[in-house]
């Protein structure tokens, strides 16, 4: 007896899908799944008959070919496939999108779109409230998940818009966090212990917005003249501004470079992007997982109270002022548009300084 050759299985297209015998317990069962048109698998689908999959397998293909996606799909399949239609907004916000729904996930990326409740919303919120990050930050995520949610209840994925069941949290106003000299020397000192939490004590030094502590390049650092250029900025004063840098801080940024380079060495994955304060990976860092892994426990350590990113730039501001730095050159380092808007947020801090205006005042009266 002679075999034949054997026959090649022709590869199934998006959309076809496909029906497998399969047995559970003894029992035999039909199996149906489809491969979507973004490349996902749909959740696997079991009958007890051939007759009624095949009925279900055409069901998906016709919802398929009509542009509607399977009423089983988890927010997790969902949220990336929502995620890739944004084609039209800038790189910027798509890697927020990314990252808000990526964090979503975490909470309730595996459930299906229509089993998503309210209360699933609410838990996310509080545990992003438990983590300590800010108002906004949260209100963020909030509006990015809802933006999905939203989207799958047009498509028909959901019986119900969950969204428009809780409320947003408020965008509250930051109080300012100001610390001891103390405090200060305490937690740059506790930042000098390894080379991770190096962008805590650059934070605090240089008043930078912490994106743009984290886009910092090599390129942009000038070790010889002792500053820091600041590339792209939340505002046009802030972008291209230099801040000069203590030497004992440059040393140690400048340690990081023979660091890297020995990552990139070892590591063939290793991305280089060039960026100062990046991942294990080269890639650039992000400012929420720096927070929950760095700067947190950092605080919690040395025994501080909770402070964000935000709040060590503004420390660095009150700090230049109570060295008598003018407020004009803190104005520049910051990147504020213009001397006013740092009146304004440190008005606290100039007090005294008014007080000296009112007395010189008086003597002319």
């Amino acid at each position: 007896m002679t075999r034949g050759r054997p026959v090649k299985r022709r590869k199934r297209g998006s959309g076809e899908g496909s029906i497998n015998e399969t047995k559970r317990k003894g029992i035999s069962y039909w199996r149906v799944r489809m491969t979507l048109p973004d490349g996902t698998r749909s959740k696997a689908k079991y009958f007890r008959s051939h007759e009624i999959a095949k009925e279900a397998l055409l069901k998906m293909r016709a919802e398929i070919a009509s542009g509607v996606l399977p009423s089983d799909m988890t927010f997790e399949d969902w949220a990336e496939h929502w995620w890739g239609t944004k084609v039209d907004l800038k790189q910027k916000t798509l890697d927020q999108y990314k990252r808000n729904l990526e964090q979503a996930s975490t909470f309730f990326g595996k459930k299906q779109l229509d089993k998503i409740r309210a209360h699933d919303l609410e838990a996310m919120l509080k545990a992003i409230r438990e983590e300590g990050r800010s108002s906004t930050s949260a209100r963020q995520v909030f509006n990015n998940v809802c933006s999905c949610l939203k989207a799958a209840y047009k498509r028909g994925l959901m019986v119900r818009d969950v969204s428009e069941q809780v409320t947003a949290p408020r965008a509250m106003k930051r109080k300012p966090v100001i610390i001891s000299r103390g405090d200060w020397k305490t937690l740059v000192n506790a930042s000098r212990k390894s080379s991770r939490e190096l962008i805590v004590e650059f934070t605090l030094k240089t008043g930078m917005r912490i994106n743009e502590a984290l886009s910092i390049t090599w390129e942009q650092v000038d070790s010889d003249v002792g500053y820091v250029t600041v590339g792209e900025s939340k505002t046009e004063a802030g972008t291209g501004r230099s801040i000069p840098i203590d030497k004992t801080l440059m040393e140690r940024v400048l340690s990081l470079r023979a660091k890297h380079y020995e990552r990139q060495m070892q590591d063939r994955e290793w991305n280089e992007g060039g960026f100062v304060f990046c991942t294990n990976a080269g890639k650039r860092g992000d400012k929420d997982n720096l927070q929950r892994w760095v700067l947190t426990p950092l605080l919690k350590e040395a025994k501080l109270p909770h402070l964000t990113w935000h709040h060590l730039r503004h420390n660095a501001g009150s700090y230049l002022l109570s060295e008598n730095v003018p407020i004009t050159l803190v104005s520049k380092i910051l990147g504020h548009a213009n001397p006013a808007i740092t009146m304004s947020i440190y008005a606290h801090e100039l007090k005294e300084d008014f007080e000296q205006v009112r007395e010189a005042m008086a003597k002319f009266a």
